[in-house]
C-alpha cells in the first residue's frame, strides 16, 4: 500500500443513520479551517466528504419509491442530499468531530 493509499485510509470514517451507513472522509486541517471561516451549508460539507453508502432503498429517495437498494452514485448523492436534512446534519457534523478529534490527537503528540 503506497503512503497516499495509507492517509486516505486513515481518514475513513462510517457514519450509520438509522438503516443507512455512509462512507465518509474526515476534514483536512485545511478544510476544517476554511468551514471554520467560510459559509458552508451541512449539505455542502456532506456533498464533500460522502464517498459511498450502504442500505440505501428507493423508498429513502423517491416518494413512491420501492424498497429496493439504491447503489450509490455521486451524481445521485448530490441532487439528494440537499433535501435530506436528516441525513446532511449528522454527516457533517460527524466530519467536524473526526477533524476535531485528529487535531487534538495531534496536540497531545505533539507535546510528548
Amino acid at each position: 500500500m503506497s503512503i497516499a493509499e495509507k492517509l486516505a485510509e486513515q481518514k475513513k470514517l462510517t457514519i450509520t443513520i438509522g438503516g443507512v451507513e455512509f462512507l465518509a472522509r474526515r476534514a483536512t486541517v485545511e478544510e476544517f479551517a476554511r468551514y471554520a471561516t467560510e459559509k458552508y451549508s451541512d449539505a455542502e460539507v456532506a456533498r464533500i466528504h460522502v464517498t459511498g453508502w450502504n442500505g440505501v432503498k428507493e423508498s429513502d429517495l423517491l416518494d413512491a419509491g420501492k424498497a429496493d437498494a439504491v447503489p450509490y452514485d455521486r451524481n445521485l448523492f448530490d441532487q439528494v442530499i440537499g433535501d435530506k436534512p436528516d441525513w446532511y446534519s449528522v454527516i457533517a457534523q460527524r466530519v467536524m468531530d473526526h477533524a476535531i478529534k485528529y487535531l487534538q490527537s495531534k496536540a497531545e503528540n505533539e507535546k510528548k
